[in-house]
């Protein structure tokens, strides 16, 4: 049986996912806020939020993947996989992920970005890029390394997860805190650890920061196998601990990568999320655990039905969406308000819902290693 919860907390945060993809192609409006460069601050509060919502997305994707390889393999054992055939499956996810993203996703982003005419001014990235060869990454290229590398992982032991996902933030927090954000990084450092462009290597995903993420989600699926019964109790006192401890940290201005970088509230919740500072993490994750306490109790609520399929399919759901924003972006090339994006982004849940529908009922009718499974 699947973890509803799960789908659903991965259904909720695709749709608002969705939302920063609706602002960025069809209102032309796009944050980074990125280690090491001033920050341009948001020009309203509505556009705060817009942002503010969307960062839930990319933690919660990483920690979901840690629950869902836990949660996957503890199934598959149960059919008689091996474990070799269990890591070999991941190996083959995690590549496709690779290979969605430089085929697939690219140019999804080059169609919605190429036929805009409003001026981008974005705050820079850290490193010294002189020019010549480069590779880029995006959010699948984190996805895809974290689920090959969590082929090893899942069998730890649970105090073991919770060690490596300190380990993986306090590693890469007091590396990037002590680093020059001007200086030229070897692109194995951006692709392994350090989020910015130099000779060879645009980064904005390195492995071993959102790696922490996904150690978690894999310990919090072994505690939904042992703790069934008070999971939703855990998640939301955990959940509300966190943000306690944000409030906390972000009050004595510790672990945003920024110094003396607040004034006003809306500054205060404004937080790195390249990599994630340990404030960002904090806040995104304690919210993710709560929504998920929630989805917990109500997981069977038929009027979610449109948030569940879209957590089934969230990979479908992912490249699809790309294309039917940067589509509808076509006829908003000078960008629109933030009434009609929200008005539009709307109108693509809807078109995206019927699709998404059925491609999962042609999915569940494929064997249990079919390449469409992995989509």
């Amino acid at each position: 049986m699947r973890a509803g919860q799960i789908d659903l907390l991965r259904g909720l945060i695709m749709v608002f996912m969705a939302i920063d993809h609706a602002s960025a192609m069809i209102a032309r409006v796009h944050f980074t806020e990125i280690w090491g460069i001033d920050f341009n601050t948001y020009p309203d509060l509505t556009w705060w939020f817009t942002r503010f919502i969307s960062h839930l997305c990319a933690p919660g994707f990483f920690f979901l993947m840690g629950m869902s390889v836990y949660l996957f393999a503890q199934k598959r054992m149960e059919s008689q996989w091996t474990t070799s055939k269990i890591r070999n499956y991941f190996f083959k996810r995690g590549g496709l992920i690779l290979l969605f993203m430089f085929f697939l996703e690219f140019p999804a982003w080059i169609l919605g970005t190429a036929f805009s005419t409003v001026e981008q001014s974005g705050p820079g990235m850290p490193g010294s890029y002189t020019g010549g060869f480069l590779i880029p990454s995006t959010v699948l290229y984190g996805l895809g390394m974290c689920m090959i590398l969590a082929a090893f992982l899942w069998r730890l032991k649970h105090w073991q997860l919770l060690a490596l996902t300190l380990i993986f933030f306090a590693g890469s927090f007091f590396y990037i805190e002590y680093s020059n954000p001007s200086e030229a990084f070897h692109p194995l450092e951006h692709f392994i650890i350090v989020p910015g462009m130099s000779d060879g290597a645009f980064v904005i995903y390195p492995v071993i920061p959102w790696l922490g993420i996904t150690t978690f989600g894999i310990f919090w699926a072994q505690l939904l196998g042992k703790k069934n019964n008070s999971f939703w109790k855990i998640s939301l006192i955990t959940g509300l601990s966190f943000i306690g401890l944000f409030l906390l940290l972000r009050y004595l201005e510790f672990g945003n990568f920024q110094k003396d970088s607040y004034e006003g509230w809306i500054s205060f919740f404004t937080l790195i999320k390249y990599p994630p500072s340990i404030t960002f993490a904090l806040i995104t994750c304690g919210i993710n655990l709560i929504f998920l306490a929630l989805f917990t109790l109500i997981q069977n609520a038929n009027w979610l039905e449109p948030i569940r399929v879209f957590g089934q399919t969230a990979m479908f759901f992912y490249i699809l969406h790309l294309y039917l924003y940067a589509i509808m972006g076509l006829g908003f090339r000078g960008g629109t308000s933030a009434g009609m994006m929200y008005l539009m982004w709307f109108l693509g849940l809807v078109i995206l819902y019927f699709i998404c529908n059925r491609f999962l009922q042609f999915k569940k009718q494929t064997a249990l290693d079919s390449f469409w499974r992995m989509i």
